[in-house]
C-alpha cells in the first residue's frame, strides 16, 4: 500500500505558515509528498526545497487573480489547488494536510 501525502501553497512565508514543520511533521508516514506551488514573491520555494527529502514533489500552479476577493469565492480557488495536488497523488491513499497544521509525533511510530 503507498501513502501520498499533499497540500498546496503560496507565499507561506510571507503568510506566516509554518509549512516547513508541517510537512516534516508528516514525511515519516507518506511514500510521497505532493506540494501545488502558486507563484509566490518571497522564500516559499526555496524553503520548501531546504527540505531536502526525494520524497517531495512541487507541481508548478497558476491562480486566478480575476476572481474575486470574497471569502467563498477565495475557498474555490483553495479548492482547485488543493485538487491538483489531490490528483497529482499516485498513493492508494492520500493524507492532506494544510500549511498550518502538524502531525504529532505518536502517529508517526
Amino acid at each position: 500500500m503507498k501513502v501520498s501525502g499533499f497540500t498546496f501553497l503560496r507565499n507561506g512565508e510571507k503568510l506566516g505558515y509554518p509549512f516547513v514543520a508541517s510537512i516534516r511533521s508528516v514525511l515519516p508516514i507518506v511514500d510521497e509528498f505532493i506540494v501545488a506551488l502558486g507563484p509566490s514573491d518571497d522564500n516559499t520555494e526555496a524553503m520548501l526545497r531546504g527540505i531536502g527529502d526525494p520524497k517531495i514533489r512541487i507541481i508548478p500552479t497558476q491562480w486566478n487573480e480575476r476572481i474575486r476577493s470574497d471569502y467563498s469565492i477565495r475557498g474555490f480557488v483553495y479548492g482547485q489547488q488543493k485538487s491538483i495536488a489531490l490528483f497529482n497523488c499516485t498513493g492508494d491513499w492520500a493524507f492532506y494536510l494544510e500549511g498550518d497544521e502538524v502531525v504529532h509525533e505518536r502517529i508517526c511510530r
